[in-house]
């Protein structure tokens, strides 16, 4: 499974409650200058704000992980969300905004692998599934990611829920990657063109 690379402390929470894992950052990178929050908040969870959240998941909740200064080790600013369901077991929306970016994680956003084009997001967007999506075996939970690039900034967003068990119905890929695409435009990443979001692979 593909682990955001522009935010390596981003899957934590979602590595707890999911079984995910994450990759060590690079802690020689100078950190850019911070963007400005409201109320100490983290820059994006002003982004993606709880009501935002709430829109791409019913019910889901701030997670911890909000703070107006960037985790140690990490160029991005982080917020995460997560719910649990008796049905749906849990599900984590993470949001990794680097502010500005350089111009190697502009390079490193757009050459994701596997991600296929979104329209009408930014100057770049694209959207990858993995895990249960891609027939990733043991159980794998059902990520979707948003990668997108406006200007000097990179915005990425893992949305991570459990994979079907005991008759759960299972994950919409579809459903998941349209929510992510309308969260950025919702937030204030649209182009002003149409959006326009790729089909799930099959599971």
């Amino acid at each position: 499974m593909r682990t955001p690379a522009a935010a390596p402390v981003l899957f934590l929470a979602a590595s707890a409650l999911l079984g995910g894992c994450s990759q060590p950052g690079n802690q020689n990178t100078p950190a850019p200058a911070p963007r400005p929050s409201t109320g100490g908040t983290s820059p994006a969870c002003d982004l993606i704000t709880p009501e935002i959240a709430a829109k791409v998941v019913p019910g889901i909740m701030p997670a911890g992980q909000n703070s107006s200064d960037r985790p140690p080790g990490s160029k991005a600013y982080l917020c995460t969300y997560s719910s649990k369901s008796m049905d749906g077991g849990i599900t984590a929306l993470s949001v990794a905004l680097t502010s500005p970016a350089s111009s190697q994680d502009i390079s490193t956003a757009k050459s994701a692998p596997g991600c296929s084009p979104v329209t009408g997001i930014g100057d770049f967007a694209c959207l990858q599934w993995t895990g249960y999506f891609r027939g990733e075996a043991g159980g794998a939970s059902a990520n979707v990611v948003l990668t997108a690039v406006r200007g000097d900034e990179t915005l990425e967003m893992p949305y991570v829920t459990s994979a079907p068990t005991n008759g759960a119905p299972a994950p919409d890929g579809d459903a998941m990657a349209r929510a992510l695409a309308q969260a950025a435009v919702d937030a204030g990443w649209g182009n002003g063109t149409p959006l326009g979001v790729p089909a799930a692979p099959a599971s």
